[in-house]
C-alpha cells in the first residue's frame, strides 16, 4: 500500500522464493527499478530459499537498483539487519531512509502494519 501510495503508477510483483522458479524472479529483478526483500529470522538467520536466490543475483553485478529489507521476528530479529547486508553486497543501493529495514514482532498487528505502509512509502519514494 506504501509503495503505490508512493507512485499509483508503480507495478508490485510479488514472489514467494520458496515456490517460485528462481529464473523468474531475477528476470522481473532485471526489469525493476527496485526490490523488496522480507524473511522471519529463523536460526538467527533468512529463509534458505532467499539465500539461494540472493546468492545467484549476487553474481550478476546489479547497478543502479534499490533495495531494502523486512521482517518478522518471535526472539532475536537477525534477518532484516543480515538481509540488509546482503543486498548491498549484491549491489544494491539501499536508500538511507530505508537501511535499517523494517522489522516485527510476531504477527504484526495495526501500529506494525501502519509502519509498514510508511516504509514502503519511503522506499517508494526513493525510486
Amino acid at each position: 500500500e506504501g509503495l503505490t501510495q508512493a507512485d499509483p503508477g508503480l507495478r508490485v510483483r510479488l514472489f514467494n522464493a520458496g515456490k517460485a522458479d528462481k529464473n523468474d524472479i531475477v528476470t522481473e529483478i532485471f526489469r525493476s527499478r527496485g526490490v523488496l526483500v522480507g524473511s522471519p529470522t529463523i536460526n538467527r538467520g533468512y529463509l534458505s530459499s532467499l539465500g539461494g536466490l540472493l546468492e545467484m543475483v549476487r553474481g550478476l553485478g546489479f547497478k543502479n537498483k534499490k533495495a531494502a529489507a523486512f521482517g518478522a521476528y518471535g526472539w532475536s530479529g537477525e534477518s532484516v539487519k543480515l538481509l540488509t547486508a546482503q543486498l548491498k553486497e549484491c549491489g544494491f543501493e539501499v536508500p538511507a531512509a530505508c537501511d535499517a529495514g523494517i522489522r516485527a514482532m510476531w504477527n504484526p498487528d495495526g501500529d506494525a502494519l501502519a509502519q509498514c505502509r510508511a516504509f514502503g512509502l519511503e522506499f517508494g519514494k526513493s525510486l
